[in-house]
């Protein structure tokens, strides 16, 4: 089903592969663009540079996950995060489309926080 295939590769972002250039060149679509957590936009390389230079990352939990299927090539996954002690709440959206050869890559992806209750 494609919800658990795009589910399996938004998360594969999340763990190991982060600091695999290998895999962010084949999973970020050429023309990715993302809209930060802090509200910038940044660009493919930007993304690259900025995982592969971080030290460590906390672990980040994803729940509630919801697809839309644009057609048979695009696809929106909406979800949750947060850091695995429920700090920094936000949430996510990523664009994928399906490329002639059949593999999913991510187009544009959005972070957007969730404010704290008082």
């Amino acid at each position: 089903m494609l919800l658990e295939k795009l589910m399996l590769l938004e998360c594969s972002l999340h763990g190991d592969k982060r600091n695999d250039r290998d895999w962010l060149e084949h999973l970020l679509h050429p023309e990715f663009r993302e809209i930060t957590r802090s509200g910038m936009m940044v660009d493919r390389s930007d993304t690259i540079m900025s995982l592969l230079s971080e030290k460590t990352a906390s672990p980040i939990i994803s729940s509630n996950f919801r697809l839309t299927e644009i057609n048979e090539s695009c696809a929106i996954l909406l979800y949750r995060t947060s850091d695995a002690d429920g700090s920094r709440p936000a949430l996510r959206s990523s664009h994928w489309l399906l490329s002639k050869e059949s593999q999913w890559s991510l187009v544009f992806h959005q972070g957007t926080p969730v404010p704290t209750r008082a």
